[in-house]
């Protein structure tokens, strides 16, 4: 850590910041509004105002981080009071050596960015600086560092004016406001008689009217009896009685037409505590929620669109699946009493209306499955995989026969997963490594499980023909296929169900595989995520 060199006239500055008594009281509403001013226009997760004493920096405002003091040698501050002109920026501070061994770096909120404006009187006198920081490294545009600068220039002269006691705290507050005149929300400062005493020009251009309409005016004067009563009456109050207030409305404004706006009413007081008035800040939002009105049409249509689409599959795959069990029934009865009567063509058109209509029933059945996935919510038991894998072994037991193949199962551990659903997957991707291998191949499949980064994975690996990288991604959609039904047969929707299931687990599903090198599909389950949500 470089500890910053004391700024000039130091002995004056100490003096200075210790007659204003700023550490012996709580930050006013002044500060907290200007620090959340600074938060919106630099667009900042964090915004803070801070004084620097001899040891230590000592917050007055603060939004998003709690923080009280500051030891003076760890802080951004410390080094923006060197330059009381312009505004101090650090764009990474992981790769500054003089913070990267801070607290606020090196630990939460682990800071990356940093801007402070310092706050100057009588002229070069930095007493401490407005600060935005950010967790992702970044700079200001020229605009934001102006504007910052600014209202580190407006605090100084609320601080100067505190000092010398020119003018009352009223004053005081109404000059903060009366100055913030950049940002895009509408600014008001209504006093306790419910009189406006400042606004800015963001505020008259969206009432189209002048500064001497509004000025002096009760807002009722100024908004009308009837919405003043039922909409605007008892917010104030609140707000004049010392709560701070948000709530969203719809207005007519003369400039903007009908707009949706979110307002703000917080409660300013004076040194002795009194509420002296209140700040209100409106911010247009009819953008927004025209936005939200159109995404939430989108959605609700996908929604019906979903629900017309899974009921005309599983109308089409009952209606299909009587007729397809009627073929299938009396094809078999023919090929089990009549197959050495008919011709070797007879026998051989027989095959094809039989294996057409398997396929058709195994094309039903994962259709339904893939279907069905959408709606369905995961359990989280624990499965002992070992079980499992015995179970998806017995299921594919006549295939494995039929290929004459080899699977081994190596030691599986117990996760935290859906036991239907796991089944279907496992059970897709070994009958799948089965499947695909070259002719004159024997099957080779060797099912294993490993745990790495707090994630569980299962393993299948295959002998088979193998997937050009370039198609990794393209086999996991719907009905994809990269070869004809004559080289291998099934419905395209096997992965697809996979990866769907493996996603409703919150995991992965991963492929490596090249052409004539076998395929290694693996499962990675999070097993954290799914230990909290069983307990849950």
């Amino acid at each position: 850590m470089h500890s910053p060199l004391d700024p000039k006239h130091e002995e004056r500055r100490l003096a200075f910041l210790h007659g204003l008594g700023l550490f012996d009281s709580l930050p006013q509403a002044a500060f907290d509004e200007v620090a959340a001013l600074a938060q919106q226009v630099c667009q900042a997760p964090i915004a803070l105002i801070g004084f620097v004493d001899s040891h230590h920096q000592w917050f007055r405002a603060q939004r998003g981080l709690e923080i009280d003091s500051l030891a003076r040698h760890q802080s951004f501050c410390a080094h923006a009071i060197q330059a009381p002109d312009g505004v101090f920026e650090v764009a990474d501070a992981h790769l500054d050596p003089r913070f990267a061994d801070t607290p606020l770096v090196a630990g939460p909120p682990s800071v990356r960015f940093y801007a402070g404006a310092p706050i100057v009187v009588d002229g070069d006198i930095a007493l401490g600086a407005i600060s935005v920081m950010d967790v992702q490294p970044r700079r200001l545009s020229a605009e934001q560092a102006d504007t910052l600068r600014r209202l580190a220039s407006l605090v100084g002269h609320l601080i100067a004016q505190a000092h010398a006691k020119a003018q009352s705290s009223r004053q005081a507050n109404e000059e903060l406001l009366a100055m913030v005149t950049a940002g895009l929300d509408m600014l008001a400062f209504i006093d306790c008689d419910q009189t406006y005493r400042h606004v800015n020009q963001t505020f008259l251009d969206y009432n189209g009217c002048r500064r001497e309409d509004v000025i002096q005016k009760t807002v009722a004067e100024h908004i009308g009896a009837e919405p003043y009563e039922t909409m605007v009456r008892h917010h104030l109050e609140r707000a004049l009685s010392g709560q701070r207030v948000l709530y969203d409305r719809k207005a007519f404004f003369k400039g903007r037409g009908l707009r949706h706006i979110e307002v703000a009413m917080l409660p300013m007081r004076d040194s002795t505590g009194a509420i002296c008035g209140i700040v209100m800040r409106a911010h247009d939002i009819e953008d927004l929620k025209q936005k939200e009105e159109r995404l939430g049409l989108v959605v609700r249509q996908m929604e019906q669109k979903t629900l017309e689409q899974q009921r005309f599959i599983q109308i089409i795959s009952h209606d299909l699946r009587e007729p397809i069990n009627s073929i299938n029934n009396f094809s078999q009865l023919l090929d089990e009493l009549y197959r050495p009567l008919l011709p070797d063509d007879g026998q051989r058109y027989l095959d094809f209306v039989r294996s057409g209509v398997l396929r058709m029933r195994d094309l039903l059945d994962d259709l339904l499955h893939y279907v069905h996935l959408d709606n369905h919510q995961p359990k989280s038991m624990p499965v002992d995989l070992n079980g499992l894998m015995a179970a998806v072994i017995a299921d594919l037991d006549s295939a494995i026969k039929r290929r004459n193949a080899i699977v081994e199962v190596g030691p599986m551990p117990t996760v935290q997963a859906d036991p239907t659903l796991m089944r279907l997957a496992l059970q897709n991707l070994v009958a799948n490594a089965l499947k695909f291998v070259a002719e004159g191949v024997q099957p080779r499949v060797c099912v294993s499980a490993s745990f790495t980064d707090g994630e569980h994975a299962i393993h299948v690996q295959d002998n088979g023909i193998g997937i050009a990288p370039e198609h990794h991604q393209a086999i996991f959609g719907v009905f994809t296929r990269l070869h004809s039904r004559r080289q291998f047969d099934g419905s395209g929707l096997g992965l697809s169900i996979c990866r769907r299931i493996v996603d409703l687990h919150q995991g992965r599903l991963l492929l490596t595989s090249n052409p004539g090198q076998g395929s290694r599909f693996s499962i990675h389950l999070p097993e954290p995520a799914f230990a909290r949500r069983s307990i849950e």
